[in-house]
Order: structure tokens, then C-alpha cells, then sequence
């Protein structure tokens, strides 16, 4: 919800016009001129700057007018609002503090006091002083702020009082029918919430925006809105409060394409909340790219979240004191390319700032991300292809960036406790439970959870969230399940409590349950975490299918249903076996730990080639396009037919750390994949790679662009192998063409039977590796499944036996003769100071109908994938620096593995090893959560087109496999 802003400026001028506020400012000026010696002269100079917005120019004539008369709260109170509003909040509370020892009963010095510990999250303290300034005086100002500091304190039935109250005194009070608004939303009474919120737009003048997105969130909660009711509120935004003349946006001397990037983001999240846990990891991991972190803070609440944030920043600034337009300005002046909100329509909002249009281009990210925001200003959104399936465009005024894995990247709680055993065995009966925002809950959720409930005599429902402080909310959520034949007796509601004592709170808990139409986020995470499955039905909205995304990437579609019958049975089905659902909760938080929901160098990976992506897009001078991004991580703009070429590469040369290689790393490619990839141009911009390639299918498409080039060399219908004469069985489907013959038909799978078709064959020459000459080096051999790859290991012993990496791809579903068996890799490999490290790029396949939706599929046949080989402990003991450290550079760069990268460069310099951790913006010491867990990228996952046997035993072949 949007917070209210009640500024320090005196009411009697902040409504005059320009020209009566230049006349006000020629007079007090004048009569200071006239009694320069008079503190009421110097007190009307200040009040006619603070109307102005002249905060610089209004503290410095109060400051005269105290010299004069330091006996005067007044004048303390005015220093404060115009020190306040230069960002000098502690001097603002110090001035009134001040003004409350000279005259402790001063209202107005009470009510700004309570403002400032409101906006700091002092809600205790706040209350004192709104109590104080009551007792000066009943204004509904005072009102609507104590009733917003008692819904922060969860006393929603003495905060509807507070704003009864005040209504009754002044029922016009925009501010305080939106407070209103907000308590009643908060318990769950949503149509009369609505009713507040516009009432408050009919009384507003216009200033705010705040009564409008908290009516367009509401909606959103609201079970009888449907996408198009809530499209259309969105996009009313512009006709109530875009500036009526376009703005111009700025446009930076340097806008070349490869630039440090200067990227802001706005919120009031960078903090323990659901913004910095989901953000904070990639942010880390985004900080070795070349890009500049310029943090706008709409809050003054800080804590250990925080400080990670700041220790990325470029500008750490707090701009909670200005108002839209002195925000916008500095977002100009800073400079900022790219400008990110993470706040939405929620607290923190500046959807006003971002409609001034500050920057070149604007991203909504994370933050009150529910929907579209309906600003039209806004260029991009930050999505992926559950949170908005294909055919939704339409419903955004944004362009989407549809992310390969989830839309966000979750941080696990360091704290977290332990995962118990499952309650039930314990218990006797089956606990569900919803720590979700009370607001998610409606009596059409209430009805289906009932339902199941009736099914199981014994369950238990355990609700959990701060607005159960409310005896309220809990008296009428009783009411509901009773009228739908559940006893109190089976309810267990808590109000809030700390994040650890939440988590610990799982431990109570068997099964969770997503509300809807707006389903969960972090706490579905955070379920996750604690080892407990959430079965989510999506709702209309983007705001509905937060749980879906979390679900499907953490590899857990079976949970993902497509309607409340399915709802019931997949609960029912996860109720019915104790024994499965045990096993499940006892891996969960390996399974989310190791799933791209929580891997933050893949995430950062494709975060930095989309804003790189569409700051190229903009230098171009071509207007925003929606981006899609596939699984292996190449992006289309949707009016290209080529992935986009990145020119940004990861920047590890921070912190005082650079990697100083001696002499470039030599790969020789048997397939000449690499060139292939979308990533090449990039590799090569490191200037730390020679290349040698072999295309013998000449698949390569335009082969003369690498003419002259010192640092590819691709060698067309050639291929490694005994250096004998061999045989290119040319396919009908050139992926298939192969100097290893097609096996028969009737061994193929049928998708694969007419592209094995063989047109032709051809002579090729082989070349033995030991027969090439002139190569400094042998450092990373890459090796296909479409060509003969033991012989070319037999014939390379003597070029292999200083190799760093040897990637070897093994068809588990083989389509060939001869094709690479792991076992035999595996073999020759330990006989010649090799080890098998990890699989990467694991391709799937799928066998479910094509019409199947996407967040349904299931991808489950291994057929094949990259068996990564390293030089064996005993070859890494005695290896050199500079190849352990071209090692660490090859795992860093290329694959995006950093716990081997640092335990390589380890082994030759503590030091060196530990700058590395700090230019990755990585802790030195892991938190329990990571420790002993795989902290690899991995590259190409199951096709996250879905899972098909949503059963439990494939859940658990899901965690098991």
C-alpha cells in the first residue's frame, strides 16, 4: 500500500499561485530590507521560501530569525521542515526536539515529530507524539497519521476509530480517506476500501497518486475483478496524472553501446523485505559487469540487508524528502541511463517521478510488480514466460523482457532454522497452513480450503500474518469457515512475529496453501526453504502467478494446477501419503538452493545482457521492443529474427583484482561450436582466447568474417580424429549430418527417423591431435557427439597431457555409431590425469502432446549432455601458476563457476584468491544455507516447458533424480 506524504510546508502558502507566491516572496523581502533586525521579517522571508520550495534559501533566513529570538519554537519547527527537505533528517528531529524542550505541549512540533519516526519505522514513538499533538489539538490531520501509525502497529480496530473521527471532523481530507482505505484493505474488507480509495481521488487535487494505486492494488486482491476490470483502472493512470505536456528525456553525451552503464533503482526495499531478497544476490552478481549502481531509497529503515546494498553502491542516496519533480531532477543530474523501479503502486511509490520520464530508458523490476503499472512512460518490464505466457502483450502498456528462468532471484534467510520432520507423524493429522498477507485471503479461497478440510476430518489450518493482530479479522474468518462446516477448534490463526520465528513456524506446518487471485512470493520461497510443497491455482493477473514461476523454476510444476478440483486432489494426493510427502520436505531446500530461483550468477548472467540489450536497442535509435529470452540464454527482440549480439562482458578486474593471464588460452573446437553461440563475440572481446576450429559439416555461416583474424582459426570439412581418411554422412537435417553413420531407423526415436536420412556421403580428412604442430598450448579441448571422440583421445595423449578442461559431449539417447559413451570418456580420462567434474548443458526431451501449456510440460529423458573433465588432485598439486590461474579464468568466464574458480586460484595465493571473492562481490565466509552445495551456473536445465506425470513419485524421482 502507498504510504501518505504529509510534508513540513505551511498549508496558508502551499496552495498559492505563482504569481501570489512571487508576490508574498517581494514582500517579505522587502520587509526585511526594512527591519532587518525584526525575527518576524526573517520568519516571513522563510515561510514565503518554504512555499517555493527554496529549502536552502528558507533554512538560511530561519536560522536569522533564531539568532534574533532563540526562544521561539516556531521558528525550530520551520528550520526542521526546511532541513528536512535537504535530506538533513537527524537535524530535522534534533530542531524539533528543540522546539519541543522550549514548549513541550507544541502540537504542530508533535505531529512533525511523529511524522519523521513514522517514516523510520519508530512506530512506537510516533504514536507518543501523535497522542501528544492531540492533545493540542483534534485536527484530522493528526488523525489520519495516528491511524496510519496504529495500522503499523497492527491495532487496526483503534485505527478505524482514529479515522472515523477524523472524517468527522473534516470529510473532504483526501489523505485521510486513503489512510482509511488502507486499514480496511488490510482486513480483508476490500469493497469498502475501494469505496475509501475513491473517495479520497474526489477529494484529492490532483498532487497525489497515491489513493489511485492503492485502489488499483486493491483490485488486484479483489476475487471479482477480472484481468480486463483491472487493465482498464490501469490505464486510466495517464488521463488523471501524466504531465500534460510530454517531457523530454535526457539524452547523454556518451551513448555508445559498450559504456559503463549507469543504472538507478527506486525503492523503499533495500532492506530485509520482499525487494532485497529478491534482488540483492543478482545485484552482487551484476556488480562484475560494467555497470554503476545508483540507489534511490525511499525510506530511512536500514538493517543488514542494507548494507549490502551500500557496499554496491556507486551513489547511495535517500530521497524519501523530495517530492516527485526534485526527484526526477536528480535522477537527471546523476545522469542515470537506465532507471529501475522496484516499488510500483506500493509504498515508496514515484510512479509520478517516473511519468517526468528521468532517464533515457525506464524498467519496472521486482516492487509492486502485479500487472502492468498503465504508465505509459515506461518502456520495459521485467517478466518471464509464466508470469506472462505468450499472448498477453496486449495487457501491458510495457515492453516485456521475458527472462529464461524466473523473473526474480530469491536470497535465502541466513538464519533459517532447520527443517523438522513432518508434523503429521507427530500430530496425527495433516496441518495446512498460509503465511501469506491476511489481504490474499477472501471467502472464495476460505470455501475451497474448507472443502478440502471436510475431506480430512482431522487437518489443521494454520494462518499466520501481522493483520491477525486484528480479533476482527480472525472473528470473521472463523465466521466463514464455520458457514462452510469448519470449527474454530481447527483453526490456529497468529499475528505477526519476526522472520526467524516464522520460518520456525513452518515446522508446524505439513502442506501450504497459495491464496488467490493474487498468489504468494516470498513466502512461497520461504515455504520452499522450510521444506513445505504449496499447491497455487494462478490467477488472472501477473500479481496471481508469483507462486507458478517460484514452482516451475525450483522444478516442482506438479504443484502449478489449472483449477480448484485440481487444487483439492493435488492436496489431497500430497495428504494421502505421508511417507512421499516426508521425503519431499526433507529435500525441498536443496532442490530450491540448487534450482535457478536462487541461482544469482545465472540470473545476473541474463539480467546483464537484457539492460544491455536494450540500451544497445536505444543507441541504435530504434523504439522498445519486447525481448524474449530461451533456455539457453540467447535473446530475440520481436522484430529481429537474429538473437541479439552483447558487447558487455563480465568485469572481475574490481576490488583491486585482475587476472594478469600469461598468454591467451587455447581452445580447439571439434565441432566449431563456439562460433556458433551468441556469446562468441563476446569471449573474443576478452582478448584472452585463441581459437582453433574444425567445421566439418561446414555449418559455420559466413566463414570469411574470421579471415586474418590472430585469434580464430576455422578449418571447413576438417575434423579431428586418427588422421585417417573418413566418411561425412551428409543428413537430410544438417544437425544430424555426422562422420559417424545414423543408426538404423527402427532405433531412433520417431522425431528423429527422417532427418538421419542420409543424402550423401563424403570423403573427410582426419587430423590427429599429437600430429598438429605449432600450437604454445592445450587448454581447452572441446569435443562434440557427432564425431569419433575416442579417437581423437587416443590420438592426442601427448598434445593432452597439460590440458586444463576437456568437454566431451555424451549422447545418452544415441543417434549414431560410435557416438561418446561416458564410461569410456570417464576411463580414458582416469588413465591420463583426469577427473569428472560436473554435466552441463543437460538436454531433455519431452513427450507430451505440443498442446499441453507450457507451464505443464515436463521434460524427463537425459539425452544428452557435457561431461566436464579437470586435471586430477595429483596434476593440480604440482600445476603452475599461470595455468592454474588460466584454469580459474576458463571455469570463471565461460561457465560462470565460482567456488572452483576460487579454490584453483587458492591453491597458489590465499590473497590473490580472496580479492577474487571480493571483486565477485561474494562474502568470504558462505552462510549455512550454501554451504557444501554446487555453486555452478547451470546452463541449459530440463526444458521448463513443464513436467508432464504431475503424480508424487514424480515429485520425488523430481528430488531424488
Amino acid at each position: 500500500m502507498s504510504k501518505p506524504k504529509r510534508r513540513f510546508t505551511n498549508r496558508r502558502h502551499a496552495d498559492q499561485n505563482p504569481a501570489a507566491a512571487n508576490k508574498t516572496l517581494a514582500e517579505a523581502e522587502a520587509k526585511v530590507r526594512q527591519y532587518p533586525g525584526d525575527s518576524s521579517a526573517w520568519e516571513a522571508l522563510a515561510d514565503a521560501w518554504l512555499a517555493q520550495q527554496e529549502y536552502l534559501k528558507a533554512s538560511e533566513a530561519i536560522s536569522k530569525a533564531i539568532d534574533m529570538d532563540g526562544l521561539n519554537p516556531e521558528f525550530y519547527r520551520k528550520f526542521a521542515a526546511a532541513v528536512y527537505h535537504l535530506g538533513e533528517r537527524e537535524k530535522a528531529e534534533s530542531l524539533l526536539q528543540k522546539a519541543l524542550e522550549l514548549s513541550p505541549k507544541f502540537g504542530a512540533a508533535h505531529h512533525a515529530m511523529a511524522y519523521l519516526l513514522f517514516n523510520k519505522n519508530n512506530h512506537t514513538e510516533a504514536l507518543e507524539h501523535v497522542n501528544s499533538a492531540l492533545e493540542s489539538k483534534r485536527s484530522a490531520e493528526s488523525l489520519s497519521l495516528k491511524g496510519a501509525v496504529l495500522k503499523e502497529l497492527h491495532r487496526h480496530a483503534e485505527a478505524l476509530e482514529a479515522y472515523e473521527e477524523g472524517l468527522r471532523l473534516q470529510p473532504g481530507l483526501s489523505t485521510l480517506w486513503n489512510n482509511y482505505g488502507n486499514t480496511l484493505q488490510a482486513l480483508g474488507r476490500l469493497d469498502e476500501a475501494v469505496i475509501a480509495y475513491r473517495k479520497a481521488l474526489d477529494n484529492s487535487d490532483g498532487a497525489t497518486t497515491h489513493p489511485f494505486s492503492n485502489l488499483l492494488t486493491t483490485a488486484h486482491y479483489h476475487p471479482g475483478y477480472s484481468q480486463d476490470d483491472i487493465l482498464a483502472i490501469a490505464r486510466q493512470w495517464n488521463q488523471k496524472f501524466a504531465p500534460k505536456e510530454t517531457p523530454v528525456r535526457p539524452c547523454h553525451d556518451n551513448v555508445s553501446p559498450e559504456k559503463c552503464l549507469r543504472i538507478g533503482l527506486i525503492s523503499s526495499g533495500f532492506r530485509n523485505h520482499p525487494v532485497g531478497r529478491m534482488t540483492v544476490a543478482v545485484l552482487e552478481e551484476l556488480a562484475n559487469y560494467d555497470v554503476e549502481l545508483y540507489f534511490y531509497s525511499t525510506t530511512n529503515h536500514e538493517d543488514f540487508v542494507t548494507s549490502r546494498f551500500k557496499t554496491l553502491a556507486a551513489n547511495w542516496m535517500s530521497v524519501e524528502h523530495l517530492d516527485d519533480a526534485r526527484f526526477a531532477q536528480q535522477v537527471r543530474d546523476h545522469k542515470v541511463d537506465i532507471l529501475f523501479d522496484l516499488a510500483g503502486h506500493n509504498s515508496g511509490n514515484r510512479m509520478l517521478a517516473m511519468a517526468m520520464e528521468p532517464a533515457p530508458l525506464l524498467v519496472k523490476w521486482v516492487g509492486g510488480l502485479i500487472n502492468t503499472t498503465g504508465i505509459e512512460a515506461m518502456d520495459y518490464l521485467i517478466s518471464d514466460s509464466i508470469e506472462s505466457p505468450r499472448g498477453v502483450d496486449q495487457d501491458y502498456v510495457e515492453k516485456l523482457i521475458r527472462l529464461p528462468d524466473d523473473y526474480i532471484c530469491y536470497t535465502p534467510q541466513e538464519y533459517a532454522p532447520e527443517v523438522s520432520e513432518l508434523p503429521a507423524f507427530k500430530n496425527g493429522y495433516v496441518t495446512f497452513g498460509c503465511f501469506n498477507n491476511a489481504t490474499k485471503i477472501n471467502e472464495v479461497v476460505l470455501s475451497h480450503w474448507a472443502g478440502i478440510m471436510r475431506e480430512l476430518p482431522k487437518s489443521r489450518l494454520f494462518l499466520k500474518s501481522l493483520q491477525y493482530n486484528s480479533e476482527e479479522l480472525c472473528q470473521r474468518v472463523r465466521e466463514i469457515m464455520a458457514g462452510h462446516g469448519v470449527e474454530a477448534d481447527r483453526l490456529i490463526i497468529e499475528g505477526p512475529s519476526p522472520n526467524l520465528e516464522l520460518l520456525k513456524s513452518y515446522n508446524r506446518v505439513d502442506i501450504a496453501l497459495d491464496p488467490w487471485p493474487y498468489s504468494g512470493g516470498l513466502s512461497t520461497c520461504e515455504a520452499f526453504l522450510m521444506g513445505v510443497p504449496v499447491v497455487s491455482l494462478p490467477g488472472p493477473t501477473f500479481a496471481g502467478r508469483h507462486s507458478a514461476t517460484h514452482l516451475v523454476n525450483a522444478g516442482m510444476p506438479e504443484l502449478v494446477v489449472n483449477s480448484w478440483n485440481e487444487y483439492r486432489e493435488r492436496v489431497l494426493e500430497l495428504a494421502s501419503d505421508l511417507d512421499s510427502l516426508s521425503t519431499i520436505r526433507q529435500h525441498l531446500r536443496d532442490v530450491l538452493l540448487q534450482s535457478p530461483v536462487c541461482d544469482a550468477p545465472r540470473f545476473a548472467k541474463h539480467f546483464a545482457t537484457a539492460i544491455r540489450a536494450i540500451w544497445q536497442r536505444y543507441c541504435e535509435g530504434k523504439a522498445p521492443a519486447a525481448l524474449t529470452f530461451d533456455k539457453d540464454g540467447k535473446a530475440w527482440f520481436e522484430d529481429e529474427s537474429q538473437p541479439i549480439d552483447i558487447v558487455c562482458t563480465p568485469n572481475a578486474s574490481k576490488a583491486g583484482f585482475n587476472w594478469q593471464l600469461t598468454g591467451k588460452i587455447i581452445a580447439i573446437d571439434n565441432s566449431a561450436k563456439l562460433l556458433q553461440q551468441s556469446g562468441f563475440k563476446e569471449l573474443l572481446s576478452l582478448k584472452a582466447f585463441g581459437v582453433v576450429a574444425f567445421d566439418p559439416g561446414s555449418r559455420v555461416e559466413n566463414p570469411s568474417r574470421f579471415e586474418g583474424s590472430d585469434d580464430v582459426q576455422l578449418f571447413p570439412h576438417a575434423v579431428l580424429g586418427d588422421g585417417q581418411p573418413a566418411t561425412l554422412y551428409a543428413c537430410l537435417d544438417p544437425e544430424m549430418s555426422s562422420t559417424l553413420a545414423p543408426l538404423p531407423p527402427e532405433q531412433l526415436p520417431e522425431g528423429k527417423r527422417q532427418g538421419a536420412q542420409v543424402l550423401a556421403t563424403l570423403p573427410i580428412n582426419t587430423i590427429a591431435l599429437d600430429s598438429i604442430e605449432g600450437l604454445e598450448s592445450l587448454d581447452w579441448l572441446i569435443l562434440d557427439d557427432l564425431n569419433d571422440a575416442m579417437a581423437v583421445l587416443e590420438n592426442g595423449e601427448n598434445a593432452l597431457k597439460d590440458t586444463l578442461l576437456i568437454q566431451v559431449r555424451i549422447a545418452f539417447q544415441p543417434t549414431h555409431k560410435r557416438q561418446p559413451n561416458l564410461a569410456e570418456a570417464q576411463h580414458w580420462m582416469a588413465r591420463h590425469g583426469f577427473r569428472f567434474y560436473r554435466f552441463n548443458d543437460m538436454q531433455y526431451s519431452c513427450y507430451l502432446p505440443d498442446d499441453v501449456p507450457s507451464e505443464q510440460r515436463q521434460a524427463t529423458e537425459l539425452v544428452a549432455a557435457d561431461a566436464l573433465f579437470l586435471p586430477s588432485h595429483e596434476r593440480m598439486d604440482v600445476m603452475q601458476e599461470a595455468q592454474l590461474k588460466k584454469l580459474a579464468f576458463l571455469l570463471h568466464t565461460v561457465f560462470s563457476i565460482r567456488d572452483m574458480a576460487y579454490v584453483t586460484l587458492r591453491r597458489f595465493d590465499e590473497i590473490y584468491a580472496s580479492n577474487y571473492l571480493q571483486a565477485m562481490g561474494i562474502r568470504k565466509k558462505l552462510n549455512p544455507l550454501e554451504e557444501g552445495l554446487d555453486m555452478a551456473d547451470n546452463f541449459s536445465e530440463a526444458d521448463a516447458k513443464g513436467k508432464g506425470d504431475d503424480s508424487i513419485s514424480s515429485m520425488l524421482d523430481d528430488l531424488l533424480r
